[in-house]
């Protein structure tokens, strides 16, 4: 995997946008040893553990029209509608198993709310946004994908602080 793949690869994962992994020429090498190329293709290119790796042949047509059904899927999965109630019952859930560490802090988080789709894409109201970024975010958005059916796309999360309310006296 070059250079250039990993900077691709970076790309399409700043900008959240869903990606196939494609091994050409498999019929050249009949005995290689797929789950192993797999596993070394998703350690080479960081953040996109979650999208899908196809190898095809497309001088045999070997795979190919399974490649191009799996972009059309993919395309669903980045429309997939999260409910309210239903997408904060998995955050809190989530919490409940695992909390951000806190180096000292009190994590918060409150409530969450989808604003968009193409890419799913959240906005979450915590006590302290830094807290929650990171490996937390990781974690939280493969619980979310697990959740929602939407395992091979990513999902942008923005971490927004809530301010605290104060009830005035008038």
């Amino acid at each position: 995997i070059s250079q250039v793949d990993k900077a691709l690869a970076a790309f399409c994962v700043a900008q959240h946008k869903p990606v196939v992994l494609v091994g050409n020429k498999i019929d050249l090498a009949p005995t290689i040893d797929l789950p192993k190329w797999d596993a070394y293709i998703k350690q080479q290119l960081p953040g996109l553990d979650h999208a899908p790796v196809v190898f095809l042949s497309a001088k045999e047509g070997m795979n190919v029209d399974g490649m191009l059904e799996l972009l059309f899927e993919l395309r669903e999965q980045t429309r997939i509608e999260m409910p309210t109630s239903k997408l904060n019952k998995v955050l809190q859930e989530a919490k409940e198993r695992l909390m951000p560490s806190s180096g000292g802090h009190f994590p918060k988080l409150f409530y969450g709310t989808q604003t968009g789709t193409e890419p799913l894409s959240l906005l979450v109201f915590v006590n302290e946004p830094r807290l929650f970024r990171g490996q937390y975010e990781r974690y939280l958005t493969q619980v979310l994908r697990d959740a929602f059916g939407c395992q091979e796309v990513p999902i942008k999360v923005v971490w927004k602080r809530r301010e605290k309310v104060v009830l005035g006296d008038s």
